[in-house]
């Protein structure tokens, strides 16, 4: 089970997101292919009506959306770049080259619609199926084309410490639903990471800016959990609040009794052969 968090909070929201639960991680799990399919015995669901424009920069030009709706999906002032991260779950920006020069310059506003008799098909998809949707879009209407490499990288795994995890077990009355599924609750700001209702390969995905690797979750832990960590990074001012915390690795080991190992891991590479200005509607 795969969820969606927000890679870092802004200074202005310190209040953690709210974000829907299947997005894939960019790990190399990611990479499977998940068609967004109906019930049985019916077709494959596609988007009817799909629409496209340059996004009107006077138009809140610093704020952008990219969410599913009941009624398919909606995105304003997103580059194409930001696009691709989505529709193919890839949000490590060194699993993601390639494409033109205007690629994350530019910046659009979609609106996907399901057929409305399909609706009530779509109310079981995924945020995951939700967004693999998107490929067809793009590959329409940017004509869009792309292939994967493989290469390897370093890496972490993120194992249980000697004693055992010391995270807690989030109450099924705590886990958030939201369209597409359950939904974790977290965020990071600074040297602090905490989740409610989180699986642990959330968990590691939280830990890949901190210690500039992907990290891999290797602790077998199947449960959703809340957990709260603290650290302090090498470039932490001395006067600040944060400098009592130990490093990454010791706050994770000593903080939530799990460990971070140096690894090397081949990880899938997203390169985009080439795409154009978006079709005319």
């Amino acid at each position: 089970m795969n969820d969606r968090v927000a890679p870092k909070l802004s200074r202005a929201g310190k209040l953690l997101l709210l974000t829907a639960a299947s997005m894939a991680l960019a790990i190399p799990s990611a990479f499977a292919q998940q068609a967004a399919t109906a019930p049985a015995n019916t077709k494959p669901l596609t988007f009817d009506v799909v629409t496209i424009k340059p996004h009107d920069q006077s138009v809140r030009p610093n704020a952008w959306t990219l969410n599913p709706t009941p009624d398919g999906y909606t995105a304003a002032n997103v580059s194409l770049l930001k696009l691709v991260s989505q529709a193919y779950g890839i949000f490590d920006p060194k699993l993601l080259t390639g494409g033109p020069p205007w690629i994350d310059k530019d910046k659009f506003d979609l609106e996907a619609k399901f057929d409305p008799s399909e609706i009530p098909n779509a109310k079981d998809l995924t945020y995951r199926q939700r967004s693999d949707m998107l490929r067809a879009v793009l590959a329409d209407r940017f004509h869009l084309k792309v292939h994967f490499e493989t290469k390897d990288f370093p890496a972490y795994n993120l194992v249980t410490a000697k004693g055992g995890p010391k995270l807690t077990e989030t109450k099924p009355e705590d886990i958030h639903t939201s369209l597409g599924g359950s939904s974790c609750i977290a965020g990071q700001l600074g040297g602090m990471a905490k989740g409610q209702g989180c699986t642990a390969a959330v968990l590691a995905n939280q830990l890949r800016n901190p210690t500039g690797r992907t990290v891999i979750d290797k602790t077998g832990l199947t449960a959703r959990y809340d957990f709260e960590l603290h650290w302090s990074s090498d470039n932490t001012p001395a006067d600040s609040p944060a400098a009592v915390y130990p490093t990454i690795f010791t706050a994770v080991q000593e903080q939530l009794g799990l460990k971070l190992e140096p690894s090397t891991a081949p990880l899938d590479i997203l390169v985009i052969d080439s795409a154009e200005p978006p079709t005319p509607n």
